[in-house]
């Protein structure tokens, strides 16, 4: 499947993930220019179609320390892991959320699934 053709334009590219947001496939790009980190979200409109790629989100990340990212929400909101616990950022209003999760060197990655008809031996 083919990945947004400006992702290769973006300078100082420091992660990247694919994800589904919002029900749709979309990657996560995080770039540091050295003076701040953003996170540019890519969604893939019609699943399939490579030239249905748009930047639907510019973040700038808040974030004083080293941070992961675990991914997102069912709402659509990021889960960053940092240093002193976990952190979840609205996209649309940029509003950042400290939970009440201080230790969460637990916390690896989530991930989402979807029901399907499809089988897995084709049917065979």
């Amino acid at each position: 499947m083919m990945l947004p053709p400006d992702l290769l334009d973006l300078d100082g590219v420091c992660c990247t993930e694919l994800a589904v947001f919002k029900g749709s496939l979309a990657v996560f790009i995080y770039t540091d220019d050295l003076s701040d980190v953003f996170c540019h979200i890519w969604v893939m409109e019609e699943y399939g179609v490579a030239e249905s790629w748009i930047e639907k989100y510019m973040v700038p990340m808040i974030l004083n320390s080293h941070f992961y990212c675990n991914g997102c929400t069912d709402n659509g909101e990021l889960l960053i892991k940092t240093a002193t616990g976990l952190v979840s950022i609205d996209p649309e209003s940029r509003n950042q959320n400290i939970l009440a999760i201080e230790d969460a060197d637990w916390v690896g990655c989530t991930a989402n699934s979807m029901e399907s008809l499809i089988l897995l031996d084709g049917g065979k």
